[in-house]
């Protein structure tokens, strides 16, 4: 199947505080927006394999309710009356939360997870669950079961990985079938296909948004995030529904790169893209110094799996005995090989990952950093049928999971194959609003592409 271009996608909608202003000035309702959106859902939909289940009915119910409260001088802020989708991991009261797996299809959630509750207060309205990568692992974003979603980026000659785990969230924003969307992020799950589907991810720090409700891959290292088109959406979402900042210090302009050695593993156009990049931010009065992470990226694999994989055997454990179930064979054999981690090697990761978090926040004071400009992957989406279960597109993002940070993906160009590029800007732990400020900052001294 080929894949979609602008030609054959539905415009992009406005940014998120435009909406909210039309919802507020009587422009648009609730109603007519969330009937845009079920409609480009089903015009789309069937080529994007973006959403596994859609609410109609439930959705225009909340809109109409969403309009009347504004009518009646209600307000409950800038999401109100807007358009979500959810990452199925994230129970809605009533509905099966499948977490991309076809053994969870009889699994229907008692109450709504706390981020639909905080979704419900700040008057959001849900659409529809989206597809993700069997139990959230795998970065790619294929699903042989349930569904893999279509890339809408690149040449039509070509279909392109959608990046995972949240394939679904970032596919649906893509090809703007809804305004904003909902994932998880356990080693680069948000990040990953906000860059391969050109558009912004955030994920923040572990439980700045609560995770409470939400089926887990790893309790350590998962962080509910948003895949949004703009930084400035980002802010607006993050803030609403965590809360403003207490404070709106100046974030600076120091920003960490990492050392050549590291970046040696990016493709050619990439390389030249972060280099040009840098360039342009140096131009615009940012200092850019040189930073190591606590230990070369490649070392951060062997923690990060020690955690993630063997606290996914553990929350899974009951499906692996099967040989029969139907799990992702490119799934299975990493969880069947956790449940042998022995419990030393596990502790020993979680005691690096302790004193790795340490020494980045000590070497972020040290240098007096804002934070670091880095890759988001090594590679642009590769077409499906190239994809290499055997290696994940996560070398750079894996580290900001085990080190409990916040990292956001933007959009920074395409290649000479039409594909997008990512950067990534990563913050210290719990300084999720700073970190947006420094993205709305670098986006605006960068413009066009980002």
């Amino acid at each position: 199947m080929p894949a979609m271009n602008a030609d054959t996608l539905p415009p992009p909608f406005p940014p998120l505080a435009e909406l909210a202003s039309a919802l507020r000035d009587g422009t648009i309702t609730s109603q007519s927006l969330t009937q845009e959106c079920l409609q480009r859902i089903t015009a789309h939909d069937g080529h994007c394999k973006s959403f596994l289940a859609v609410y109609p009915q439930e959705a225009l119910a909340a809109a109409a309710r969403a309009d009347e409260e504004l009518r009646a001088g209600h307000d409950r802020g800038p999401l109100h009356g807007i358009p979500v989708a959810l990452k199925d991991l994230v129970d809605i009261e009533g509905k099966p939360t499948t977490a991309g797996s076809p053994l969870l299809a009889g699994n229907t959630a008692r109450q709504d997870a706390a981020i639909v509750r905080r979704i419900a207060e700040a008057g959001g309205i849900v659409v529809g669950k989206t597809h993700l990568v069997q139990f959230a692992l795998g970065a790619w974003g294929t699903n042989p079961h349930m569904g893999t979603p279509r890339n809408p980026c690149g040449r039509p000659d070509a279909v392109l990985a959608p990046g995972g785990s949240s394939s679904g969230s970032a596919v649906a924003v893509a090809a703007h079938l809804v305004p904003w969307a909902v994932g998880s992020d356990t080693g680069g799950s948000v990040r990953v296909p906000a860059a391969f589907c050109g558009i912004v991810g955030f994920k923040p720090t572990i439980d700045a948004l609560p995770r409470t409700g939400v089926y887990a891959l790893s309790k350590t290292l998962d962080s509910l995030g948003l895949l949004v088109s703009s930084v400035d959406d980002a802010r607006l979402c993050f803030e609403a529904l965590a809360g403003a900042p207490a404070a709106t210090a100046a974030s600076g302009r120091r920003l960490g790169v990492l050392e050549p050695a590291e970046l040696a593993a990016l493709e050619p156009a990439l390389a030249r893209s972060l280099a040009d990049l840098l360039r342009r931010l140096e131009r615009a009065g940012w200092t850019l110094v040189p930073f190591r992470f606590p230990a070369p990226l490649a070392e951060f694999k062997e923690p990060t799996n020690a955690i993630m994989i063997t606290e996914g055997a553990w929350v899974n454990a009951r499906f692996l005995d099967d040989p029969d179930a139907p799990i992702d064979p490119a799934v299975r054999p990493r969880l069947v090989a956790a449940r042998a981690t022995p419990a030393m090697e596990y502790l020993q990761a979680q005691a690096t990952a302790a004193q790795w978090q340490q020494h980045f926040a000590a070497e972020m004071d040290r240098l007096d950093l804002a934070a670091l400009a880095m890759p988001v992957t090594a590679m642009a989406a590769p077409r499906l049928q190239d994809i290499d279960h055997g290696m994940a597109p996560v070398h750079f993002t894996r580290p900001i999971n085990l080190l409990a940070l916040c990292g956001i993906a933007l959009p920074a160009g395409q290649d000479d194959e039409d594909r997008p590029i990512g950067l990534q800007l990563v913050g210290r732990a719990g300084a999720d609003h700073a970190l947006l400020r420094v993205a709305q900052a670098a986006v605006a001294d960068l413009g066009a592409p980002l």
